[in-house]
């Protein structure tokens, strides 16, 4: 064993104070991690306190976690369901504030994007990007017929519908009605 240095007057009183405040700090640890073995077979156990907060904040699916503990979702949910959502408000919390650390610096390669979006979520109104437009193609509309490309019977036999519809449907379908005056626009089907 090297032999210890030996130390004189303030300097040993300070070695002192120092080891007594090191033991006691040992000693203080080494109670309370008993009291936490005490309490593991009981609900709520600071020990499973801590393992459902870290499991929340990672987004753990909380049937899993039970599962980890050998509870039923359903105890884990009565004992432990405000530290399961205390993790996921750190994570979140964590996360903010790095995204807020990024935006508001002058250096960071990422700091304009990052605070255009923060400000797109938080900056009111005026902040929010344009909605965009999508145009969709309306569906409900009837098709378009080019009567140039029918034969003369079509478009007698289409005039006959034409004129069939605009009458409310009546008529015989099938025979043509002879009109002696075809309803005005129905002449530029031909």
């Amino acid at each position: 064993m090297p032999p210890a240095p030996e130390v004189q007057g303030s300097a040993r009183e300070q070695l002192a104070l120092w080891m007594k405040e090191r033991v006691q700090e040992i000693e203080t640890f080494n109670n309370e991690r008993i009291e936490l073995l005490r309490t593991v077979g009981e609900h709520p156990s600071p020990i499973f306190q801590n393992i459902v907060q870290q499991h929340g904040a990672l987004g753990m699916p909380k049937r899993l976690v039970a599962r980890l503990l050998g509870m039923t979702q359903e105890t884990m949910m009565k004992h432990y369901g405000e530290d399961y959502e205390m993790g996921e408000l750190s994570a979140i919390r964590a996360v903010a504030a790095n995204a807020m650390r990024i935006a508001s610096s002058t250096s960071h390669p990422d700091a304009a994007r990052v605070a255009m979006q923060v400000l797109d979520r938080r900056g009111g109104e005026e902040w929010k990007p344009p909605a965009q437009k999508v145009e969709m193609e309306n569906t409900n509309k009837a098709p378009i017929i080019d009567s140039s490309k029918l034969t003369y019977e079509e478009r007698q036999a289409l005039r006959t519908m034409l004129e069939r519809v605009a009458n409310g449907g009546e008529g015989d379908p099938l025979q043509p009605e002879e009109s002696p005056d075809p309803q005005p626009g129905m002449d530029l089907i031909e």
